[in-house]
């Protein structure tokens, strides 16, 4: 973790963090199916939303090695974060970047008033693992859902 350094997100690494999610999540555990033109749609959406809220962890070179990605989001409670995508290099995983990039996330929104984190991720995944250890835990009386759009004709 020597000479990593962590950002509010700046542009000028777009396409480092670009490369780095297809990276990351077309290998284990994830094995996606990516292409860089539906990431950078996603990276643009995303960007584009006035609520947008990311983060950066740069190498001693300054490499990204680790992003965080989402939005502010209104609630019945106040604001919270909804952590969209947050990932790290394999090559600097299980080394301690990860917890700290997290704390340094958590202590960069709660100085802006931001209390809660929302997010999701699967089940049993390392990824699972990593937010319990980091205190977050899950609602058993609440369930993401997904549906389609479509009506039926």
């Amino acid at each position: 973790m020597t000479n990593t350094r962590f950002i509010v997100w700046d542009n000028q690494y777009l396409e480092e963090g670009i490369a780095l999610y297809i990276d990351v999540f077309t290998n284990e555990p994830w094995n996606d199916e990516l292409t860089y033109a539906e990431i950078k749609l996603y990276f643009d959406r995303l960007l584009a939303m006035n609520t947008f809220e990311g983060y950066l962890a740069l190498d001693g070179e300054d490499a990204v090695i680790a992003a965080s990605l989402g939005f502010i989001r209104p609630w019945f409670r106040g604001v919270q974060y909804h952590l969209d995508s947050f990932y790290i290099a394999s090559f600097c995983q299980n080394k301690g970047i990860g917890s700290a990039f997290l704390d340094f996330v958590k202590a960069d929104l709660a100085q802006k008033d931001i209390p809660n984190i929302a997010l999701d991720t699967e089940i049993g995944y390392p990824s699972d693992y990593f937010y319990r250890k980091h205190g977050f835990s899950s609602n058993p009386e609440s369930v993401t859902m997904y549906g389609s759009t479509e009506t039926k004709k």
